[in-house]
């Protein structure tokens, strides 16, 4: 354990072009904070000179907690390990066949090629085990002699050893046994078995999980190592932890053991910090609108609640873990606008990137993006820098336009930088659409929360596109997902593949599993130092009616267990997502869910301003619709809690662009937050 008089907590977001660092002084509860940009396959590198930015002790750090995109890099570079999946006899194209259904790619797409799985044929090799659906060990797998097998493997150079075998849910004695002893013969090479990830029927997501985990693993430890030997080399004594796609955090050793589980992991602090910022907000329900210079990330919070969903897809394969509902599409600050065979207009996915990023960087990018169209449009400054010192470069944003305009036929740079824009705010609109209302919310009833470095210049925007009337902008909205890893729990996720028809179950029948559960989880808490009065613990029940395939989320309360108010509880969850249920029809359980919480000291954090300088920097004109407007510039550190203005305005601060359209009002919120509203739309 670090020493408790050791001040600062430290959360750093590693993003596709800029990382960001923010760190909390837990003496006077400010705050300081940092952006550097990233390096594309060295990013332990760009954390470290991150964190160098700060300025402050490395000794004097008590918590670290980082989010990465590691996992996620080396799966759609296919940069992972070379994986071998050892199955049951009869199992072993399980991968290969999947659902017999395209996983990606429309119905009728004719160029439509299935993706190959992660692991070659000749390296999925059956063994003579099987197990039973009720969990019977029919052919035991713990006499069998291994050695061969491990033999061919390491000839075969297999970095990972994935165990998947079927009915493994229901009794998990033969994937434990064949897994001891192959770690035992395959040296350094880790092997994982999937009940061990993921414990849920269905073998192939269940396969495709434990082998996304088993060829993620090398890569992930790698980075992990490294990471943490630069900081203890630099004198960082405090415990490092990662997060987690489940919008928690993780100790390292967790990391490395569950490495399918850092899917997304800085993305999910942005989910995280946007909870504590509407609970100082008193905001209900946000949708999370974070655009950075690569990407575009919203989740839809309800009820402070971020949703998560257990049936996820990374790339072309499925992912069964708990995994914060997060849609991602490619356009961000650095997105480039192209011209399409057919000679239309379009934004990204293509993105500048760190290196050399938008072409107004001057760092020898010559591509138009969305940050030229910007700065052609007066929304960005070119006489002072940016966070970080950067200095935009107009000349160069007006020549990497007009190239684009040639290939247009010569149309002029301001209306084209401006349909631009139009074209990703209408993606960026669709993403939104895809979390609500394809979700059955509308996003009318919510405020859209704009962060990241890009968010707060396009927030106003999309909420117009979508006539959704609040919009609000946190204070440092750069450093957000770096706020979220900063204040995240420590969280485990369990299921255990339990139930069956309600008509025929005893619910003191769940007794047993439910208290395994809970006290496995409140082990591994307290281990990580966490007492008895800094875990929570809640269970949820994965329903359905008999006959459907799909499941629905309902609380249970471990202490009062009754079918008659579970089952009332799953009618209405049922209701809200389909408009419907069925009161003839028999309801069963399928597997029983536990969240445990480790959880943290949530600091008060003190968004302060000083009222000692000119709160408005500058007037110039920015273009609005379809013509200019005369604009003013106001710097965010001399705004107090309490300041009001309409649009149109423009609001700088380190790390982050507001762009107010006209008719917005705007109100400083005493946690620090900006409170925008659109009269026209309603409240």
């Amino acid at each position: 354990m670090a020493d408790t008089s050791q001040r600062y907590l430290v959360g750093i977001d590693v993003g596709g072009t800029f990382t960001d660092i923010l760190c909390l002084d837990t003496e006077n509860q400010s705050l300081l904070s940092a952006k550097t940009p990233s390096l594309p396959g060295r990013q332990w590198e760009g954390v470290l000179n991150a964190l160098g930015e700060l300025g402050i002790a490395a000794g004097d750090i008590r918590a670290f907690v980082h989010g990465t995109t590691i996992a996620t890099n080396a799966l759609l570079e296919r940069k992972g390990a070379k994986t071998a999946l050892i199955t049951t006899e009869g199992f072993r194209d399980t991968l290969e066949i999947g659902r017999t259904r395209r996983l990606i790619g429309g119905l009728f797409d004719i160029k439509f090629e299935r993706p190959k799985p992660l692991v070659e044929r000749p390296l999925r090799i059956e063994v003579p085990e099987r197990t039973a659906a009720d969990g019977e060990i029919l052919s035991e797998i713990a006499e069998y002699d291994f050695g061969p097998l491990s033999e061919k493997l390491k000839t075969e150079g297999v970095e990972a050893v994935a165990i998947g075998f079927v009915n493994a849910y229901a009794n998990a004695k033969n994937e434990r046994d064949a897994s001891t002893a192959l770690s035992k013969l395959m040296d350094n090479a880790p092997v994982c078995f999937s009940t061990d990830v993921v414990a849920e029927r269905g073998e192939f997501h269940r396969f495709s999980t434990c082998v996304l985990n088993a060829y993620l693993t090398p890569v992930v430890i790698k980075y992990l190592d490294t990471l943490a030997g630069e900081l203890k080399d630099r004198g960082v004594d405090a415990p490092v932890n990662i997060m987690g796609s489940n919008g928690g955090a993780m100790t390292l050793p967790q990391a490395a053991n569950f490495a399918a589980g850092t899917f997304l992991s800085g993305p999910v602090g942005g989910a995280g910090g946007a909870v504590r910022i509407c609970e100082m907000a008193d905001v209900q329900h946000c949708i999370t609108f974070d655009m950075g210079g690569t990407s575009t990330d919203v989740a839809l919070i309800y009820q402070r609640t971020p949703r998560i969903s257990h049936d996820n897809q990374i790339d072309a394969y499925p992912l069964q873990v708990p995994q914060l509902d997060i849609h991602t599409i490619g356009a961000g600050g650095g997105s480039i606008a192209w011209v399409q065979e057919d000679g239309t207009l379009e934004v990204g996915p293509q993105s500048a990137g760190a290196l050399p990023g938008p072409a107004c960087y001057g760092r020898g990018g010559t591509e138009p993006t969305i940050s030229d169209a910007n700065l052609l449009l007066g929304r960005l400054p070119t006489e002072r820098t940016l966070s970080g010192g950067l200095q935009l470069d107009k000349t160069a944003s007006e020549a990497a336009f007009s190239q684009l305009a040639e290939k247009l036929g010569g149309s002029d740079i301001v209306p084209l930088a401006d349909g631009v824009l139009r074209i990703a705010v209408a993606k960026m609109a669709g993403a939104v659409r895809e979390v609500s209302v394809h979700r059955g919310f509308d996003p009318r009833d919510f405020a859209l929360l704009g962060f990241g470095g890009a968010g707060p210049m396009h927030v106003f925007l999309v909420a117009e596109e979508l006539a959704v009337p609040q919009v609000i902008v946190p204070r440092y909205p750069g450093h957000l997902s770096a706020l979220g890893q900063l204040l995240a729990d420590q969280r485990l996720d369990m299921v255990r593949a339990w139930g069956g028809k309600l008509s025929t179950l005893d619910p003191a029948e769940l007794n047993e599993p439910v208290t395994e559960m809970k006290s496995e989880a409140s082990k591994t808490l307290s281990e990580s130092g966490f007492g008895e009065d800094k875990q929570n613990h809640s269970f949820t029940v994965d329903m359905r009616y008999v006959g459907q395939s799909y499941t629905l989320s309902v609380p249970l309360n471990e202490n009062t267990i009754d079918w008659n108010d579970i089952r009332n509880a799953f009618a209405q969850r049922h209701t809200e997502t389909f408009g419907h249920a069925d009161a003839n029809n028999d309801a069963e359980i399928v597997n029983i869910r536990l969240v445990s919480l480790g959880i943290v000291d949530k600091p008060a954090l003190a968004f302060s301003s000083d009222n000692t300088g000119d709160v408005i920097v500058e007037e110039r004109k920015v273009w609005f619709g379809d013509d200019w407007a005369d604009c003013p510039i106001y710097n965010r550190d001399y705004m107090e809690a309490g300041f009001s203005l309409v649009g149109p305005a423009i609001i700088e601060e380190a790390g982050g662009t507001s762009i107010v359209p006209p008719g917005w009002t705007v109100t400083v919120l005493e946690a620090g937050s900006l409170d925008c509203r659109n009269p026209q739309i309603g409240s």
